[in-house]
């Protein structure tokens, strides 16, 4: 991910120019003082784009005005050391001309550099240099020798030069007009109409008709073959540009895209480098901080500590998805903000620093805080509702077979009948807060390594010795000869088993019916399937049986199958229910198997 863009403030703000070459968008905070948020671009934008072609062109015509003069240089050079090697003298009319035409020239690029930056359009002011070189050289070819003249070259590098600036159309008009300029200037002088300079060494009369036309014809064939190559360059230089455009357009409604997206974040965007030093930061960001100044280039753990501490402790090199920062802010009022990072990198993928992004969580948070609370009591007032149904109803016939036995009438076998109502009632009242302190204040879980196997088949004898359940028939079912090991509490787990047990055996007794009990290994989980005979169950009764004080089965306190989701849910597991009326029922529950090590039964 590379560096987010920032949005650009709305009304009257506008870009500034930072040290480092930066732009930087102004805009007024709460406060009313100017904020800064740092974007990395360089006037790029639409209006941007708009103005490139214009840039574009001036860029290509200052090259081209550098170009000329180290090619006037060029000839003025050649000029004196010619005249300095040959003793000729330079004091005649003919080179007085030609080094006005030079010095001409260099006033020409002066006055062209001076009036560049107040150029409307370049376009004409670009062919209106292009016009006045091939004037120049035609008089610097008449005054040197006409068709024989050593500086015809001139006209090439005009043809070179339009095609940069105009490309296809003006290297063809300019090889048009250079091919008739120096035809014209070449006969011309040829013919005397254009009369000679005094003290020009080579005249233009001096060669005969046959050695100008070869003159003409080798120049012009020159002059076709620069076109040629000079239209070729002008229309690639005019395909690029074009696509060079398009590219520029699509970046910059890309960059426009990304300063909406993150202008339009609710949430804080800051990016720091590898030292800490904020790079950006959007306007959330600033307003979630609550910030006076401007964050950009200064040291995260002087903005915001509390997010610099989460920035150092996390991998650098690995994103945090979601993690929880409290906070002070300037305000003293101490939030909890949401953080996430993701690494910075650049167009290379090499790591530039970090991107936070934070949501302000504390409201949230009191929020969800208000919620458990109120599910707390709304809990407290449901188990206190089922207790107090559940207390009344063995506590009514207590206080009735009391009042009897009081009152001292009925015969000897009445009042053991009475005793016997007391004593199961009493019975199911210590069940029931039994399974009550179970449910609502389970002890912390003991981990121990053993055989679950064998924790079965010790629970099913046990079971057997049952003096109202250990009729019903179990079958034992091992789907494996091999130890099953597993590290779990093995008192919860044996609860576990007793409960389904129990429940199974009440339903298979029922129908007269038996109980299957299967003990194996699916991958890494170990499991145990129960399964009756039974009546079975509908699906309104599957919906709510592992519900707190749902029963169907008088006596029942309606908390042995809560507790039995709880336990496997404590030990990661999980606990699937099969029933139909008529079909009887099957649970099996999954717990993560331990090493494979373990066996033997649990040490308690």
């Amino acid at each position: 991910m590379t560096a987010p863009a920032h949005p650009p403030s709305s009304g009257a703000s506008s870009p500034d120019r930072g040290g480092d070459g930066r732009a930087t968008q102004r805009g007024p905070d709460r406060g009313g003082h100017d904020r800064v948020t740092q974007r990395g671009d360089d006037g790029r934008g639409r209006d941007g784009v708009e103005r490139r072609d214009g840039t574009d062109l001036a860029r290509r015509v200052t090259y081209l005005m550098l170009f000329r003069l180290v090619l006037i240089s060029f000839a003025l050079g050649t000029t004196v050391v010619i005249a300095w090697v040959g003793d000729v003298d330079l004091q005649t009319p003919n080179t007085y001309i030609l080094l006005a035409i030079i010095a001409a020239t260099y006033l020409l690029t002066i006055a062209y550099a001076i009036a560049l930056p107040r150029v409307a359009n370049m376009t004409r002011f670009a062919t209106a240099q292009i016009a006045v070189d091939l004037v120049i050289a035609t008089l610097l070819v008449h005054v040197t020798g006409g068709a024989q003249s050593g500086y015809t070259f001139f006209f090439p590098v005009a043809i070179v030069g339009a095609a940069t600036v105009r490309y296809q159309r003006g290297a063809i008009a300019t090889a048009a007009a250079s091919a008739f300029l120096f035809v014209a200037v070449s006969i011309l002088g040829w013919t005397g109409a254009l009369p000679s300079l005094a003290g020009q060494r080579l005249l233009p009369s001096d060669l005969s008709a046959l050695e100008l036309a070869r003159h003409l014809g080798l120049n012009l064939a020159a002059f076709g073959a620069i076109a040629v190559l000079a239209v070729n360059l002008g229309g690639q230089l005019a395909r690029a540009s074009a696509s060079l455009e398009t590219e520029r357009a699509a970046a910059a409604d890309l960059y426009t895209l990304h300063e909406d997206i993150v202008r339009c974040l609710t949430s804080g965007l800051v990016t720091v480098d590898t030292s800490g030093t904020v790079l950006t930061a959007n306007r959330a960001a600033v307003d979630l901080l609550e910030l006076d100044c401007d964050p950009v280039g200064r040291p995260l753990a002087d903005v915001a500590p509390a997010l610099a501490e989460a920035v150092t402790a996390a991998d650098p090199h690995a994103p945090l998805r979601r993690g929880e920062v409290d906070i002070r802010l300037p305000s003293g009022r101490r939030a909890v903000f949401g953080v996430s990072l993701s690494p910075l990198v650049d167009h290379q993928n090499r790591p530039r620093g970090r991107i936070l992004s934070f949501q302000d969580l504390t409201e949230l948070r009191a929020m969800e805080a208000q919620v458990r609370q109120a599910e707390r009591l709304a809990t407290i007032g449901t188990v206190a509702a089922s207790v107090a149904h559940e207390l009344r109803n063995p506590l009514a016939s207590i206080s009735g077979s009391i009042e009897l036995l009081r009152s001292d009438r009925g015969s000897s076998e009445d009042r053991t009948k009475l005793m016997e109502i007391v004593t199961r009632e009493v019975d199911r009242l210590d069940r029931l807060i039994r399974d009550l302190l179970d449910y609502t204040n389970p002890r912390p879980r003991h981990n121990v390594a053993f055989a679950l196997d064998e924790l079965v088949e010790e629970t099913l004898r046990v079971f057997a010795r049952d003096p109202d359940l250990g009729s019903v028939p179990v079958r034992l079912t091992r789907t494996t000869d091999e130890p099953i090991a597993i590290e779990a509490d093995a008192e919860k787990l044996r609860q576990v088993l007793w409960n389904l047990l129990r429940n199974a055996a009440e339903a298979a007794g029922a129908t007269g019916g038996r109980v299957d009990l299967r003990v194996g290994r699916e991958g890494d989980h170990a499991v145990v399937c129960v399964a009756d005979d039974g009546p079975g169950m509908p699906p309104e009764v599957v919906a709510h049986m592992f519900d707190p004080f749902f029963t169907t089965r008088a006596g029942g306190t309606g908390l042995g199958l809560a507790i039995v989701r709880h336990i496997v849910d404590e030990h990661g597991g999980a606990i699937d229910v099969d029933s139909a009326p008529g079909r009887g029922t099957r649970i099996t529950v999954r717990v993560p198997a331990g090493p494979a090590a373990a066996a033997g039964p649990p040490t308690v």
